[in-house]
């Protein structure tokens, strides 16, 4: 517990000269600063020949001066690295105070978040996030060790927080620190407009607004919590290079203060880390009862960020390495090495592994995807075959129910009167036969070239049979183009052309048989019409309008279902391909779209 007695001396207001302190020991040389309770001099101490700082007090009444005093008592008692040694304490021929303590060289975090805000490089270069945090943490064991021992500090800000040169932190300006179990009046807000300026003037106001919890600002009596707040703020300022409270007049800051404010330091500086911001919010939290109850608690919870982040940086590394060795494994695999394709993609999924927003793995897997191999992967080939069967056996299915509704024609040829059976007897044989060889495709469940070939076949020899029906130009080309175009949606890539070839023979093969006369003709060019004689069956009223009409519904509804057919297999591998697509955007979320 640190002591709360202190030598009492009467003030003055004569201000601190070089050579009017103890001559016979301290040479004062220059003006270090100045602040709310006194002067910061550099001086030689001439007994043992170092350099160290003296501050003189500057008080305005008793007040001043034993708050002058404690403030060497408790700095001098709070034995840290982060707390500056005091040496001697004493009064001038005057009466006016003074102690001395350690000479420290640094920067304040005031002076470096400054810096790294006009974009100095080389405080970019040496100040980074985790220096800034490591000191952070130093200077939170030092508050530690305060509360510990009883005080609250009561004015922790950037300005309070020195760097130094070979990476010491100190912790500065006790004069405020509040003793616990001591009764002090509260103090009421009296503020001249040097605190907006980010001053603290001693006697006036305890605290410094922008930096002070609202119980603070409202004059209440404070614990060890008021400290939390203030180096919640700061640490805000350190990630975002901005204070928690922008600058503006000492009666806006404190009613910002009061009202509570926003700690999500990623809307001042994109790209902060949760955990670190959350660290923020709970450390400024309007009530105390809502912050961290303990330094304690948030220096643990910015030590955990911190060894995941070593994590982060140690998983970084080995993707960047991954990374190198999918750029390499892609640059053979351009260059006709298959085997390198596989190796690259499998180097990319480790880096993304390790890191998902790695850029560089994204890009090459990206590449990777968007540019096929020179020849086709065994897996894909087998893939697209299967494809190919499916195709095969949804289309062999509606083929055959589709030359199943070609069979009642026969009842309609019937009704309008047979010439000759045999023809309509064959084309009803072929016609089964193609349905059946359909049928038989389909339970195969795979497009085999043998059931292929013969169903075309047959489905094209009862279309050659319809021309004597109704003539070799009028209605059986449209049936051989469309039997044509459902093989061939149907068949594997290498069965393309012979499908054509077999299709257009077919075609030809009832115009030649007319024009060599081996059947009879049924087409007849003459006088500058063309005339259909059927050699099966009669054309009369109204059996041949109600045939004509019937054969083109019945027509319209097999085109009808053969494209139905063809366009649900179509959109289903659209979906399929679509959804592919999709997954990879999420995959690769920086992709360009």
């Amino acid at each position: 517990m640190i002591e709360d007695t202190v030598p009492t001396s009467p003030a003055s207001p004569a201000p601190a000269r070089p050579g009017e302190i103890d001559r016979g020991r301290y040479e004062l040389q220059d003006l270090l600063g100045s602040g709310g309770m006194g002067d910061v001099w550099l001086a030689l101490d001439k007994r043992i020949g170092r350099e160290v700082a003296v501050k003189i007090a500057r008080p305005d009444d008793d007040e001043d001066v034993a708050r002058f005093l404690r403030e060497a008592r408790v700095q001098g008692q709070l034995d840290h690295p982060a707390v500056v040694p005091v040496h001697d304490v004493g009064s001038r021929d005057d009466g006016t105070v003074f102690f001395t303590m350690k000479r420290v060289r640094g920067e304040t975090v005031t002076t470096i978040v400054a810096r790294l805000a006009a974009g100095d490089d080389e405080a970019r270069r040496r100040y980074g996030q985790r220096k800034l945090l490591t000191a952070f943490l130093s200077a939170c064991h030092a508050v530690e060790v305060a509360h510990d021992r009883g005080l609250v500090h009561r004015d922790l800000k950037p300005g309070n927080i020195m760097m130094g040169d070979h990476g010491e932190v100190y912790v500065l300006d006790w004069g405020l620190a509040k003793v616990r179990g001591v009764a002090e009046s509260p103090s009421t807000p009296n503020l001249p407009p040097a605190l907006a300026r980010g001053l603290t003037v001693a006697g006036q106001f305890l605290g410094t607004p922008g930096y002070m919890s609202p119980e603070q600002a409202r004059g209440e009596a404070v614990d060890l919590r008021a400290d939390v707040y203030a180096l919640g703020s700061t640490l805000f300022e350190m990630l975002t290079l901005e204070p928690l409270i922008p600058r503006g007049t000492t009666k806006e800051v404190l009613a910002a203060t009061v009202a509570g404010v926003d700690a999500r330091a990623s809307l001042r500086a994109p790209g902060i880390a949760p955990e670190l911001e959350e660290i923020c919010i709970r450390a400024t939290a309007t009530q105390a009862a809502d912050r961290y109850q303990t330094v304690a608690a948030m220096r643990e919870a910015i030590e955990h960020y911190l060894d995941g982040d070593r994590d982060h940086q140690r998983r970084t590394a080995l993707a960047d390495g991954f990374a190198a060795e999918g750029a390499e494994e892609a640059a053979r695999a351009a260059g006709g090495d298959e085997r390198a394709r596989s190796a690259a993609l499998a180097a990319v999924g480790r880096a993304l592994a390790l890191d998902p927003s790695h850029a560089h793995a994204q890009s090459i897997l990206v590449h990777l995807l968007v540019q096929p191999p020179r020849r086709m992967p065994a897996e894909v080939e087998r893939a697209v075959s299967a494809a190919e069967d499916k195709t095969y056996t949804a289309l062999a299915t509606a083929g055959a129910w589709i030359y199943i509704l070609w069979l009642p024609i026969a009842l309609v040829m019937v009704w309008m009167g047979v010439k000759r059976a045999d023809p309509l007897l064959g084309w009803i044989g072929f016609t089964v036969a193609a349905a059946m060889t359909m049928m038989l495709g389909r339970a195969r469940g795979k497009a085999d070239a043998g059931p292929f070939f013969a169903g075309l076949v047959l489905s094209n020899i009862a279309i050659a049979i319809t021309s004597q029906v109704a003539g070799t130009m009028i209605l059986t080309p449209t049936l051989f183009t469309m039997n044509t175009v459902g093989f061939v949606v149907a068949a594997r890539r290498a069965w393309l052309w012979p499908t054509v070839a077999i299709s257009a023979a077919s075609a030809v093969t009832p115009v030649l048989l007319e024009t060599a006369g081996v059947v009879e003709r049924t087409t007849i060019v003459e006088g500058g019409a063309i005339h259909v004689r059927s050699s099966v069956v009669e054309f009369s009223e109204p059996q041949t309008s109600v045939a004509a009409v019937g054969v083109t519904i019945i027509f319209l509804i097999m085109v009808t279902v053969a494209a139905g057919r063809i366009r649900q297999r179509f959109l289903e591998q659209t979906r399929r391909a679509e959804l592919a697509a999709w997954q990879l955007r999420q995959l690769v979320p920086k992709i360009e779209r």
